[in-house]
């Protein structure tokens, strides 16, 4: 991401930010609320159109018309309030509105759990298909969150604080997953206030104020 501005009206959000992700890396991303991280993130994942500036990947330059659009080029986004419909199972929730079909558009469940186990076997866990997902711990539905972003293929998992309502065996059991992701190829924006977690999964860090990166 190259000298990205953004306003609404006659805020000025982000003054020409620049954002690097490299390949296999975690990038922790930092700064005080209201420093325009938030606003940055949704601009990669296509919630936001910047004003200015360009989003680069291999050398062309891209464009995000929506969130469907950031997610066909792997970007997934993980928020603080995690995207978990309590009331459907895990299996429903894993391929929600991505429904595997068979003829005459019949679901077909049994590719579904095949495809879900491989994804829970690659992350070393072990969930019920059929346990609803208000029923996970926080780690778990956390999981969750991670095995849908790898269903899409994602290249790059952005997590906005997700150790905030994690113990900390949770947060272990998160660590070494996105250590095992990252020795994948998977590269990992991490948003958080932490300072120790950050210098521990970090390969870098940029720091935000004021709607400009001061520091990388």
């Amino acid at each position: 991401m190259d000298q990205i501005y953004k306003s609404f009206g006659q805020n000025d959000v982000l003054l020409g930010v620049d954002f690097e992700i490299a390949d296999a890396e975690v990038h922790a991303l930092m700064g005080e609320n209201g420093a325009g991280k938030s606003t940055l993130m949704k601009i990669l994942t296509g919630v936001y159109e910047a004003d200015g500036g360009t989003v680069v990947e291999n050398g062309q330059t891209i464009h995000f018309k929506n969130t469907k659009d950031a997610e066909n080029h792997g970007i997934a986004f993980i928020q603080q309030e995690l995207n978990i419909w309590p009331n459907l199972t895990v299996l429903e929730n894993l391929f929600l509105g991505k429904e595997i079909t068979k003829s005459f558009g019949i679901v077909d469940n049994k590719a579904m759990r095949i495809q879900a186990q491989e994804i829970f076997k690659k992350l070393n866990i072990t969930i019920d298909l059929n346990q609803l997902a208000g029923d996970l711990s926080i780690g778990m539905q956390q999981m969750l969150e991670i095995s849908k972003a790898l269903m899409q293929e994602a290249k790059v998992i952005i997590m906005d604080e997700p150790t905030a309502a994690l113990t900390n065996n949770e947060i272990e059991v998160l660590f070494e997953q996105i250590k095992k992701l990252k020795s994948e190829g998977v590269s990992f924006v991490y948003i958080s206030h932490r300072m120790e977690e950050i210098f521990s999964i970090s390969d870098r860090i940029t720091v935000m104020r004021d709607g400009r990166s001061i520091l990388t």
